[in-house]
């Protein structure tokens, strides 16, 4: 509830302001890491939301899309509050890393909700999840896909088989508005499924990629959090119209199994069936040495663009 001040570490914000500032925290090996965080007390009671982007540093949309609501929600139009963290991985923004943090080489969507004396990412993933997901009632994390993900924008949300909860979790990626939506059980240690055991709904919201900041994408960002906000009134008037679901229980991902050229021969978006082939792969001389065909039927979300590839990387 908002009526009463709120505090993120060191930045407090009372009933009807905003303020920003840093999460700060010392992670050994002589660095000492910096998380941005906007904290926008509404002057009435409502709900309290997270809402973060940058866990991957190169998927921009989100990134802007959270600056900008952070800077044009106004305080005296919330009810509630909203807890906006614009870059969680400051290093791997700065350093233009794809998937990991660079001072660590760890993937903080795959160590929520972290560990306070654990890696650097484990360390950071903890500091978010102590200090700003743990004051909130809802959380939306959002994502595009990185430097070399093409995709086609869908919502994850984690099935927990708590029906109250996951129902919860449903109605956010609904409001959200964007008309695919995944209910998964699959990638633990992501920040919507930590969030989710923490008993809190829960999603991650995928638009944009290819490290490109693209304005359609940051568009569907912004609009997709302020018709959620709008939804649960903290904000006041009418979501704007959005397309009906469609709802997926299956999400399949596909990896290397070796170092290797990589050849797609299918495209995002595009719907293929159970045995269809949809990469191949070559050695550095260019001589085939395998392929990948579809394990089950469905659309392409997303897809990596790079055609280097090591043993273990994700590729659609």
């Amino acid at each position: 509830m908002s009526t009463k001040p709120i505090t993120v570490g060191e930045i407090t914000a009372a009933a009807g302001e905003r303020a920003r500032g840093f999460l700060t925290k010392d992670v050994g090996r002589g660095f000492t890491v910096r998380m941005p965080v906007v904290v926008i007390n509404g002057a009435t009671d409502g709900p309290v939301f997270a809402i973060t982007a940058g866990v991957h540093g190169a998927e921009y949309p989100g990134i802007e899309a959270a600056i900008r609501l952070s800077r044009t929600l106004d305080p005296s139009e919330i009810q509630g509050a909203v807890l906006i963290v614009p870059v969680v991985s400051v290093p791997a923004f700065q350093r233009r890393t794809i998937y990991v943090n660079p001072l660590d080489g760890i993937n903080m969507n795959r160590v929520c909700p972290g560990n306070p004396t654990g890696t650097i990412t484990e360390m950071m993933a903890a500091m978010l999840f102590q200090n700003v997901i743990a004051q909130a009632d809802y959380y939306i994390d959002m994502h595009g896909g990185d430097m070399i993900e093409a995709l086609i924008p869908f919502t994850l949300y984690y099935r927990t088989g708590n029906e109250a909860l996951d129902g919860k979790s449903r109605t956010l990626a609904e409001a959200y508005g964007i008309p695919i939506i995944v209910g998964t059980t699959v990638l633990r240690g992501g920040s919507y499924g930590a969030a989710a055991a923490l008993g809190k709904p829960a999603i991650l919201a995928e638009a944009g990629g290819q490290g490109i900041l693209d304005e359609p994408s940051t568009q569907m960002h912004v609009r997709g959090v302020r018709n959620v906000l709008k939804h649960f009134g903290v904000l006041r008037g009418l979501r704007e119209e959005v397309s009906p679901p469609h709802y997926y229980d299956r999400f399949v991902w596909l990896s290397s199994e070796q170092d290797c050229v990589y050849y797609p021969k299918v495209t995002v978006g595009q719907h293929v069936k159970e045995g269809e082939l949809l990469a191949e792969f070559a050695d550095l001389f260019g001589e085939k040495i395998g392929e990948l065909r579809s394990p089950a039927n469905g659309p392409v979300l997303f897809l990596v663009t790079s055609p280097a590839i090591n043993k273990g990387d994700p590729l659609m």
